[in-house]
């Protein structure tokens, strides 16, 4: 599987506290092997990204 924090636009390189804590939670979901939550955690850390592209 593809980790959350793979560099693949310039917000995923400057990560702030709700980046570091979404993807903690990803990594728990995946150690657990709940994919559904992967899942639900790979889609909240997409959204929390674009917000990042709203920032100037």
């Amino acid at each position: 599987m593809r980790t959350p924090g793979s560099p693949t636009t310039p917000a995923a390189t400057q990560k702030c506290s709700e980046c570091r804590e979404l993807e903690r939670g990803w990594r728990q979901a995946e150690a657990a092997r709940d994919l559904s939550r992967v899942t639900d955690f790979n889609v909240l850390i997409v959204r929390h990204r674009m917000s990042h592209r709203a920032e100037p």
